[in-house]
């Protein structure tokens, strides 16, 4: 269900030809004349991701008062850097995402004990997916 837009930009005496084609919610693929980009936007206020924001270093984290910390954006589970029972802190490594070839940190936004954890390293996750719970 990719969803493609074409158009032509002209800026100055300089055409160019774009083909934007979205390949998952929040990924693209961005072909500018000859040349493709790959692009990741996180949408901050996405409905399945609910619960969880996403910043521009690519943390996450469950709303104030706990809850389920979900993916904001799809990709593979490289490791997890806590345990059922351990106590976190604001801004610490709850597990890493590899999306695109990068690694994302996935930060807690609250303090609490976590609760549950839902995946392990080598895990495909898509957005909205539950990845741990912090009471």
């Amino acid at each position: 269900m990719a969803k493609t837009s074409k158009f032509q930009l002209n800026i100055g005496n300089v055409a160019y030809s774009v083909a934007v084609n979205e390949k998952a919610y929040g990924l693209y693929d961005v072909k500018v004349n000859d040349e493709t980009y790959n692009i990741r936007i996180a949408d901050l206020m996405s409905p399945s991701a609910q619960a969880t924001a996403a910043g521009p270093s690519g943390t996450t984290g469950a709303a104030a008062g706990g809850g389920a910390v979900k993916a904001a954006m799809p990709g593979t589970v490289m490791t997890v850097k806590v345990k059922v029972g351990d106590e976190v802190k604001v801004g610490d490594v709850l597990l890493t995402l590899e999306t695109m070839k990068m690694e994302n940190p996935i930060k807690s936004k609250i303090a609490g004990k976590v609760k549950e954890i839902s995946v392990a390293p080598g895990k495909f996750v898509n957005v909205g997916d539950p990845l741990l719970v912090i009471e």
